[in-house]
């Protein structure tokens, strides 16, 4: 049996997620918020500007 539950985003951190999918327009989030959404595969850093992987994109699409 699979467990397909993603894992547990507190909603800081998953409010750190719905804004690092706005793109350029982005806020300063937490370190620890970044390098968590970074290492669960939501988001990439690059330039020194974070972005959202696909993965990234589908859990917001599914909230939190």
């Amino acid at each position: 049996m699979t467990n397909d539950r993603p894992p547990a985003l507190s909603p800081d951190e998953f409010d750190s997620l719905r804004e690092v999918g706005k793109g350029a327009a982005q806020r300063e989030i937490p370190q620890l918020h970044w390098e968590r959404l970074v290492g669960l595969g939501y988001a990439v850093r690059r330039l020194g500007e974070l972005g959202l992987t696909a993965s990234g994109v589908r859990r917001l699409a599914a909230g939190n």
